[in-house]
């Protein structure tokens, strides 16, 4: 007999399938930061607790994607401004879609996983520690993963460079101290 779901693991798993079937590659992608930030969360020496919430809201960073458009989600090539704008909705299409769900503790880590440390990210122009942690965490695994792998628009940077570009966005893209843990981590794991 299959072990019972509890209802939240339940809710995850239902956003995930749609996900999938929405768009493969996004889904993929989800999984890679979610294990890339619990992977951090856990170095931070942070508590199980705060570790899996953060692993949840990785899985679930994209999930506002299911309201983009095929033409802007799908498209192969560089997003035009229109579209970038479009595709700038996805944090909090994601967070409405949860809010309402017992899922709603992950809501700030969707809604602010774009945000910048300097205060030039979407969809509010957070800046600093009014960004969550748990997302700030999330932005450093999801700049990586979007770097580091195949995207339709673009071919894998090489490590090295990606590692530099992450570097570079330390104290502007990128909560300074959280950004050291990233890279001393990764050195962990090379």
């Amino acid at each position: 007999m299959k072990n019972k779901l509890t209802p939240r693991q339940a809710a995850m798993e239902a956003y995930l399938s749609a996900l999938r079937l929405r768009d493969l590659e996004t889904c993929r992608h989800s999984l890679r930061v979610s294990r890339l930030a619990y992977e951090m969360a856990q170095e931070l020496a942070w508590s199980e607790d705060r570790c899996r919430k953060l692993k949840e809201g990785a899985l679930l960073h994209d999930l506002g994607k299911l309201a983009t458009p095929d033409a802007v989600l799908l498209k192969p090539d560089r997003l035009d401004q229109g579209e970038w704008r479009q595709m700038q909705k996805h944090p909090a299409e994601g967070a409405r879609l949860i809010s309402v769900t017992l899922l709603n503790d992950l809501t700030p880590i969707i809604l602010q996983h774009h945000e910048r440390w300097d205060g030039g990210g979407y969809p509010y122009g957070l800046k600093a520690s009014e960004i969550c942690e748990e997302a700030r965490v999330l932005a450093l695994a999801d700049a990586y993963d979007a770097m580091i792998c195949r995207r339709r628009y673009h071919d894998p940077l090489p490590q090295r460079e990606v590692l530099r570009r992450i570097e570079e966005g330390r104290g502007t893209q990128f909560d300074p101290e959280l950004t050291d843990s990233f890279l001393s981590l990764h050195r962990l794991l090379r």
